[in-house]
């Protein structure tokens, strides 16, 4: 929460002239990996959080790239329904992400998935699908932890549901990532 909340700060705090992109960017996703890298340790034995890793790694690969902002597509905007933030992110007025251009180092990684859902208009990376994939895998291993169970102990047929069901998640997200 301190992270995302730090973050967030930084990214309004720029869009206001308080801080320069280039300041703030970096200090924003160093923090946040601090953070998030603190909580992750901190909870090793959780098997869920590999997902959480998986996503944290994809994400800092792509920002560490591109000089500590996240790259997002055009077109991905336009798809989700914030083709009017274009224009702000053109002009890197935001402190955490920036518009793709030929320029954008490991595109794919960047923020290209749109999620065009009425409650929920957003465009997302792999990073952060996996890291959602394994803050939901943690909250259903921790529920069964409470409940004296482990995620391993399951049943073989309800631990081979829930593998289907991460692959088929990530086919479909790889095959979004095509149409972008």
């Amino acid at each position: 929460m301190l992270a995302a909340g730090l973050e967030g700060g930084l990214a309004f705090a720029t869009s206001r002239g308080l801080f320069s992109p280039e300041l703030a960017g970096p200090i924003a996703k160093v923090s946040v990996l601090v953070f998030v890298g603190y909580g992750l340790w901190r909870n090793l034995r959780l098997k869920s959080l590999w997902f959480v890793w998986l996503g944290l790694l994809a994400n800092t690969l792509v920002i560490t790239a591109n000089r500590g902002h996240m790259p997002v597509s055009a077109e991905a905007l336009r798809q989700a329904g914030l083709g009017h933030l274009e224009p702000v992110l053109r002009n890197t007025y935001d402190a955490v992400h920036t518009l793709m251009s030929e320029q954008t180092r490991l595109w794919f990684l960047g923020d290209v998935i749109p999620v065009p859902l009425e409650v929920f208009r957003n465009v997302m990376s792999l990073g952060d699908v996996l890291l959602m994939l394994g803050i939901a895998g943690v909250i259903l291993e921790g529920g069964l932890q409470v409940g004296g169970r482990n995620l391993l102990d399951l049943p073989k047929p309800t631990k081979q549901r829930l593998a289907l069901g991460l692959y088929l998640a990530a086919v479909v997200i790889w095959a979004s990532l095509g149409r972008v």
